[in-house]
């Protein structure tokens, strides 16, 4: 779905702290916190503008759905809600 330009769901597959990190761009940005699957930022409050405003046109985040080969609604939707109970984990 396109036309969602002030909210993306982020599926936490790391690839943009990975690839493309404000703070230490080539490398991994070094605030990164992998959980099995799932990456999450540990200065999450704190994390650059460049971070803060990274949006694509999508409710979901492309890359995440096809890095982690999910397409289903529902997959999709297990991954947020787990995402969003290992966040409030490391608060």
């Amino acid at each position: 779905v396109t036309g969602y330009k002030d909210f993306m769901y982020c599926l936490h597959c790391g690839d943009c702290c990975l690839r493309i990190s404000p703070i230490s761009t080539p490398d991994p940005c070094p605030h990164l916190i992998k959980d099995g699957t799932f990456y999450f930022c540990g200065m999450y409050d704190r994390r650059p503008n460049e971070c803060r405003l990274h949006r694509f046109d999508f409710r979901f985040c492309p890359i995440g759905i096809e890095k982690l080969g999910i397409s289903e609604p529902t997959d999709i939707a297990i991954r947020i809600d787990d995402g969003y109970q290992k966040t409030k984990s490391l608060q």
